[in-house]
């Protein structure tokens, strides 16, 4: 069950990060964070697209294949190198409301929980 919930969680928030506000957008606030790297609008909206497609992806790699522990592993690298993006590139939005870091952390202990109950089902306890 617990692993479940973490399963659900981890792609439902992969699937709605990369389809609503980078797909069916993007969002001024992604374009915003495209942009402080430098791009021009067009190449901010591209990266926004690529990223999105990105993200959907892990979210159904984490559906499918949720009980190996390589998702949950990638989940958690992708989360720590965006964090660090954020905070170096526009840390800005590391305190704003609904910000990264919050979210961040609570997917990446979502991910913790999962490997944990994997490494428990392989045991055979």
């Amino acid at each position: 069950m617990t692993l479940q919930v973490c399963r659900f969680s981890i792609a439902f928030i992969w699937l709605y990060q990369g389809i609503v506000p980078k797909l069916l957008g993007p969002h001024a606030d992604e374009l915003r964070m495209n942009m402080a790297l430098g791009l021009n609008e067009a190449q901010a909206h591209l990266l926004s697209y690529v990223g999105g497609g990105m993200e959907v992806v892990l979210g159904l790699m984490v559906w499918v294949f949720y009980r190996q522990r390589w998702p949950y592993v990638i989940t958690i690298a992708a989360l720590f190198g965006l964090f660090a993006f954020t905070l170096f590139v526009v840390p800005a939005f590391t305190v704003s409301a609904f910000n990264s870091t919050t979210v961040n952390l609570a997917v990446c202990s979502l991910a913790v929980i999962a490997l944990a109950e994997l490494r428990v089902m392989e045991s055979g306890g």
